[in-house]
């Protein structure tokens, strides 16, 4: 296992980008199977929260609010923090990458992706986890993926994610690319 908290290194911020469907909570299990992270999942907040969602923007605002307070209390005491969200627009991103900038600390951005029919078929499909997102989520949703405004690790999770894990955790750790 790759060291998460090296002694003379701050945090860093992992941040996840991606479509409802595209693979970012699988991505997030096999990343924390590699790293020490704190795996801040959006879902799993707004499902602590509201046991059935409503989406509201005061629902929105609460989940966010303390993802990103979980975020900065990683970040501070010098472990890495694992943003789990679709963060799908430079404006969903800004609040984290404020943060980073705010605490000193690297980021790490992480794109997570697969072709729209795999994410269909995966969306049909019965949901693990605290998602409740299908089909009809992610067609009002995949209009408002915008690129990243810095650079950013693109991950196809129709293939092996090792290869991608690996890079992370070098990314992360700040060990050289």
């Amino acid at each position: 296992m790759h060291n998460g908290n090296l002694a003379d290194s701050p945090g860093t911020l992992i941040l996840l980008s991606g479509l409802p469907g595209s693979g970012k909570t699988t991505f997030a299990h096999a990343l924390r199977e590699q790293l020490s992270v704190e795996h801040i999942e959006s879902d799993a907040i707004r499902r602590g929260f509201a046991p059935v969602p409503t989406y509201s923007p005061a629902e929105s605002g609460a989940v966010f609010a303390r993802v990103d307070e979980l975020a900065r209390g990683a970040i501070a005491s010098g472990r890495h923090a694992l943003i789990d969200a679709t963060n799908l627009t430079n404006r969903d991103r800004k609040r984290f990458v404020t943060l980073a900038n705010d605490l000193g600390a690297r980021i790490v951005a992480i794109r997570v992706t697969a072709p729209d029919s795999v994410i269909r078929e995966r969306l049909r499909n019965p949901r693990e986890g605290f998602s409740q997102a299908g089909v009809e989520v992610f067609e009002r949703m995949r209009d408002r993926l915008q690129p990243f405004s810095l650079p950013c690790l693109v991950v196809d999770t129709r293939y092996p994610l090792r290869p991608a894990i690996d890079f992370a955790c070098r990314m992360a750790n700040d060990r050289g690319l």
